[in-house]
């Protein structure tokens, strides 16, 4: 079976798909507050360049894709560019209920999230509180693998810049504990977006869930 890349392929992550969103959001902001043409050309041209930094392996077929961002002008335009990439989208590794108990094991009386209702292509990771434990529940790939992370969570509302997404919203602090070393245990945390949906849908960079990953089991 041949499996070079076709156009039907999907071939960004949903952090890569905020961030492209992000830079035809800054196009259309400039075609509804600049006039000159030179200008309006250097600010596609800068977005175009962006994207290609985050994705040096596009093929000629997605990089003729996503060269349509450089035609937007308006918010119409706009809308139809990110509904067809959207299907470009690589979605989060799908989970079952079996899969979630088992990234579980020590969770007893374990409150399951909307499996159902998730929008796997609108992932990077999925979080959700338990209400009755009183803890939020983060399943993450690292490392090549699926990793369940329970944690105790402020859940009070606070503002504050999210660990993940790097945006300033509500926010908790996430506590988990993890070992340090053969029978010792440290906590470590800090602080999270309290919507993951709305987390994962401004969150442009992978890394930072990497890097707080990475902080957490060192």
């Amino acid at each position: 079976m041949d499996k070079r890349k076709t156009t039907k392929e999907a071939f960004i992550r949903n952090d890569q798909y905020n961030f492209i969103a992000r830079q035809v959001s800054h196009i259309i902001n400039a075609h509804a507050s600049v006039n000159h043409k030179d200008t309006l050309d250097g600010v596609k041209l800068h977005a175009f360049s962006k994207v290609e930094e985050i994705l040096p392996e596009m093929n000629e077929v997605q990089e003729t894709l996503l060269n349509r961002l450089l035609e937007i002008e308006e918010e119409i335009e706009a809308e139809a560019f990110l509904s067809e990439l959207r299907q470009y989208v690589i979605p989060f590794r799908r989970v079952s209920k079996k899969t979630v108990e088992k990234l579980f094991p020590k969770a007893k009386k374990l409150q399951m999230p909307d499996i159902d209702g998730l929008d796997f292509k609108r992932l990077s990771y999925i979080g959700w509180f338990d209400t009755r434990a009183h803890k939020q529940h983060l399943i993450v790939e690292y490392q090549g693998k699926l990793k369940g992370i329970s944690g105790v969570f402020d859940n009070s509302s606070t503002q504050g810049i999210c660990t993940l997404c790097n945006s300033l919203d509500e926010v908790g602090l996430f506590v988990t504990r993890v070992k340090s070393g053969k029978e010792t245990y440290v906590n470590r945390g800090n602080y999270i977006c309290k919507d993951s949906q709305a987390c994962n849908e401004k969150l442009t960079d992978r890394r930072k869930i990497e890097t707080f990953l990475d902080y957490l089991f060192q």
